[in-house]
């Protein structure tokens, strides 16, 4: 997201409806996050873990029944 447009609440409600979908489907969703990057803090909250330390990145999951 660009820089004016964060912290709004649109890469939540994004990430909401795709973790529904994921959902509905019965699927997980995983993505690679840098792990000093602020948005860590959100995708904690929707429920994300790490599953694997990367280096510089982490790998974290999305299951159904995870917080969200």
């Amino acid at each position: 997201m660009l820089p004016e447009r964060r912290g709004k609440g649109l890469g939540e409600a994004l990430l909401r409806d795709l973790l529904d979908e994921a959902a509905a489907a019965g699927k997980g969703v995983s993505i690679h996050v840098e792990k000093l990057n602020p948005a860590m803090r959100l995708y904690r909250r929707l429920g994300f873990t790490i599953e694997e330390d990367k280096g510089v990145y982490d790998l974290m999951r999305w299951t159904r029944g995870s917080a969200s």
